[in-house]
């Protein structure tokens, strides 16, 4: 198995984008407790969380496209990068249980998007 780390570096990318946007948006309408104290009882939260999750199967399929190869594994990865380099940035503070697992359920979403780009990337003959 060979692993394309700029592929998965830019797939990595692409979720940041992605989630910093996202953040934005979370900020606006007012939701920003999602960040320190998110609730399995507020649908908002539990939508935010899942939003986020997709993002990185985004940021997967752009890696797993982009490696032509391995592509899960290349989504997962991707997953794998975002929550190192939160725990990275974050150091000392408190993840909340419920943002971890969306973190557990982002690298799902990633690998599933990496079998998308691959499925798409095999029926597709890019000339």
């Amino acid at each position: 198995m060979n692993i394309r780390w700029t592929a998965v570096i830019s797939g990595f990318m692409t979720d940041f984008a992605l989630t910093i946007l996202l953040q934005v948006f979370i900020v606006l309408i007012g939701q920003t407790t999602v960040f320190t104290d998110p609730s399995l009882q507020n649908p908002i939260h539990i939508v935010l969380i899942l939003i986020g999750a997709g993002l990185t199967g985004v940021g997967g399929f752009v890696a797993a496209w982009l490696a032509g190869e391995s592509f899960a594994m290349h989504g997962f990865l991707v997953g794998v990068v975002g929550i190192l380099v939160a725990a990275l940035a974050n150091v000392g503070v408190v993840v909340p249980p419920l943002l971890l697992l969306g973190q557990v359920v982002g690298c799902i979403c990633g690998a599933l998007g990496g079998v998308l780009a691959g499925r798409l990337r095999t029926s597709v003959r890019i000339k």
